[in-house]
């Protein structure tokens, strides 16, 4: 449980930087994410990268490059395009040390990606009857989103495979891009997993969160895993309805349930209702969970919330 605590305070401090942020208060924001790297080693990256950010939106060119670089000197880096593309470091665009920072992430970057290969995590009950293989949001990994679901709760209640793409993001973070490698580490993994533990006897449902959550979705519907029954996805990260429409026209035979937990303030969220309704329309039987004043985030309720889900998925059709 302690590393579920760790990873809420590094939400909390994210989200107390932000606020901090848009009151203007640029210098205690800066102070709380300096004192965060003693207890996020690992986080630096993110931690240095929002600390860069805020030198900028204060004019203070010359400590952002300063801050980016030390993040490099601890052996952490990012995808240079987390860089190229934030608004807010544009203005470093033609300094030379700026530059060398790009060229340095790049080398690392693609030094990483020879190397990422997919991964499974396991945790929760083996004697559960049902399973849930939970894929992770883009930008993530196995590591923290296990974190993220390990509550006492659903530990008990479930069997939880977490499958860790082999698509390098930026440093120790993953997407599902690429549909075509995500479908072959998710059936990789997925098949591990099914051969380590007695599937058979168990309720299999896939899950995820943002990407990871439309991901399952659409494999749920391609019939990929015949074990599963059903999938969970929160805040789906779905920008248009085409995908999934060419998915339903091809997959005529498509026998699961679903639900979608998403909240009235996450960006996707009228996208989703669109899916949503369009599920349903082609017989798929799909819950809506929409909580109020939510945004891009996992459920402050997770553990009930899954519940509710997987008891939906379990109903006889």
């Amino acid at each position: 449980m302690e590393s579920t605590k760790s990873n809420s305070r590094f939400i909390k401090i994210q989200q107390k930087a932000v606020n901090l942020v848009q009151e203007e208060n640029f210098t205690e924001a800066a102070l709380l994410l300096e004192k965060a790297k003693e207890q996020f080693p690992g986080k630096l990256d993110r931690l240095g990268h929002w600390k860069a950010g805020i030198y900028m939106l204060q004019g203070n060119n010359d400590q952002a490059i300063s801050e980016i670089s030390e993040v490099l000197d601890q052996g952490l880096w990012w995808n240079p395009e987390l860089l190229t593309n934030d608004t807010e470091l544009q203005p470093l665009k033609e300094k030379e040390e700026f530059q060398k920072v790009l060229k340095l992430c790049k080398e690392k970057y693609e030094a990483e990606k020879k190397n990422a290969k997919a991964s499974l995590q396991v945790v929760g009950n083996p004697q559960a009857n049902t399973s849930i293989f939970a894929l992770h949001w883009k930008g993530s990994n196995a590591k923290d989103f296990t974190e993220q679901w390990s509550e006492s709760g659903i530990l008990s209640k479930y069997l939880l495979g977490f499958p860790q793409s082999s698509q390098l993001f930026s440093y120790e973070c993953f997407s599902w891009d690429n549909q075509g490698v995500a479908e072959k580490d998710v059936t990789d993994t997925f098949n591990q997993f099914e051969r380590k533990y007695d599937l058979a006897t168990k309720e299999n449902i896939i899950a995820g969160a943002s990407q990871g959550g439309k991901t399952a979705i659409e494999l749920s519907l391609k019939n990929n895993l015949e074990r599963i029954n059903g999938f969970i996805a929160i805040v789906p990260s779905f920008e248009n309805t085409e995908e999934i429409e060419e998915i339903l026209q091809l997959n005529c035979e498509i026998n699961v349930r679903g639900c979608v937990i998403t909240g009235d303030k996450d960006p996707f969220y009228n996208m989703t209702l669109k899916t949503v309704a369009i599920l349903r329309d082609n017989g798929v039987p799909c819950k809506l969970i929409v909580k109020k004043g939510m945004g891009h985030s996992l459920p402050d309720d997770l553990t009930n919330q899954l519940i509710e889900a997987v008891e939906y998925i379990s109903e006889k059709q």
